[in-house]
C-alpha cells in the first residue's frame, strides 16, 4: 500500500509539473472555487455536510486546472457528531468533448486524531475508435458513525472498458477491489448496457448490474458488509445541451439480493446541470439524487443528497 501511495504522489507531482509548464506557456487565468457544498442524509439518521473552497493558480476552463482546496466535513447521527479537516492538491485535464483525460488528487484528512492520505484519481483514454478505458484509485474514510469513530478507511482500485457494440449500443464493464483497513476486502463488478433510444434528445435505455462480496464478515459492523450483494436495474437517462448548459437525469428501478434473502426493490433518481465549461465568468455544476437499496437495518435503506460547485476565474 505504501508503494501505491508513493507512485500516486510521484504521478501527481509529475502531472502538476507538466501542467504548470504547459499552462504557463498558454498564459492561463487564475480562479477560486467557492462556495462548494455536499449535503446528504439517510434513513438511519446519518447526515453529512461538506463545505469546500479552493484556489487554482493555473486555470484554463472548468475541466482543466491545477490548484489546492480546503474542505470541512461534519457528520451527525442522533446525539453524536464528528468533524474533519481535509487539505487537497489537485490537477485536472478533461477534454469536454470526449470526457477523456486525467483527474489526480492527493489529500490529507484529519479526523478524531486519525490521519489519512486520501485520493480520488482516474485516467481515461481511447484504445480504439470504438473502445475507451479507464483506471482509477480512490482512498477515503468509511463514512458511518462506527467507522469514523474507529478510523476505518478503504482503498478502491480498478479499471473499466467502454465498448461501442453497434452504432447505438454501448457496453461498459468495471472490475475492482476495495480494501478496508479492518482486513475486509470487497471484490466488485459493475456493468451497463446503454441503448440510444432517442439520440436527438439524448434519451437512453439502460440495463445495469452490480455485484460485490465481502471476504470477512466477522469484522465489527463498521459498515454494511453482507456475504454477497447483487442488483439488476432498468433505467432511463436523458442528456440535453441548452444554450451551452448540459442538463441530465437518470431514473431507475431494480431488484436486489442480499445473501440468500428474497429479492427486494431498489430505486435510483438523479438530476444534474452544468454550465458552459469555457465561460470566462463562472463554471457551475449541481447534482441531486435519491437512492434506495439495502443497509444495516434491512432492504429499505435510502439516502438523498445535493451538491454544487462554483468556480470563478479572474
Amino acid at each position: 500500500m505504501r508503494s501505491l501511495r508513493h507512485c500516486l504522489f510521484a504521478l501527481l507531482l509529475l502531472n502538476m509539473g507538466s501542467s504548470l509548464y504547459a499552462q504557463e506557456e498558454e498564459a492561463t487565468k487564475q480562479a477560486i472555487s467557492i462556495p462548494n457544498a455536499y449535503i446528504a442524509s439517510d434513513s438511519e439518521g446519518f447526515s453529512t455536510y461538506k463545505y469546500n473552497a479552493g484556489y487554482m493558480p493555473l486555470y484554463e476552463h472548468g475541466e482543466k486546472y491545477t490548484g489546492l482546496s480546503y474542505q470541512h466535513n461534519y457528520f451527525t447521527q442522533g446525539g453524536w457528531d464528528s468533524s474533519a479537516e481535509v487539505y487537497t492538491l489537485i490537477t485536472k485535464n478533461i477534454n469536454p468533448r470526449t470526457s477523456l483525460g486525467y483527474n489526480l488528487s492527493l489529500g490529507y484528512n484529519l479526523q478524531n486524531g486519525y490521519k489519512l492520505l486520501t485520493t480520488d484519481s482516474n485516467y481515461s483514454f481511447r484504445v480504439t475508435d470504438s473502445t475507451k478505458a479507464e483506471v482509477f484509485v480512490n482512498r477515503d474514510r468509511v463514512e458511518t458513525q462506527n467507522a469514523l469513530n474507529n478510523g476505518i478507511y478503504y482503498t478502491f482500485g480498478g479499471a473499466s472498458i467502454e465498448q461501442q457494440i453497434i452504432e447505438r449500443l454501448t457496453a461498459i464493464v468495471m472490475a475492482g477491489n476495495m480494501y478496508f483497513s479492518d482486513t475486509n476486502t470487497r471484490p466488485t463488478v459493475r456493468a451497463k448496457l446503454i441503448y440510444d433510444l432517442i439520440p436527438d434528445y439524448g434519451v437512453t435505455a439502460q440495463l445495469r448490474y452490480r455485484q460485490f462480496r465481502d471476504t470477512n464478515t466477522n469484522v465489527v459492523n463498521n459498515y454494511f458488509n453482507p456475504n454477497e450483494y447483487s442488483e439488476t436495474m432498468i433505467a432511463f437517462g436523458a442528456r440535453k445541451r441548452i444554450a451551452g448548459w448540459v442538463l441530465s437525469g437518470t431514473a431507475g428501478v431494480g431488484r436486489q439480493t442480499v445473501n440468500q434473502d428474497p429479492s427486494t426493490t431498489t430505486q435510483l433518481y438523479e438530476l444534474a446541470a452544468t454550465s458552459p465549461v469555457a465561460s470566462n465568468d463562472y463554471y457551475f455544476k449541481t447534482r441531486a439524487g435519491y437512492g434506495k437499496s439495502a443497509g444495516f437495518l434491512g432492504p429499505n435503506y435510502f439516502y438523498r443528497y445535493v451538491m454544487e460547485e462554483m468556480i470563478i476565474p479572474f
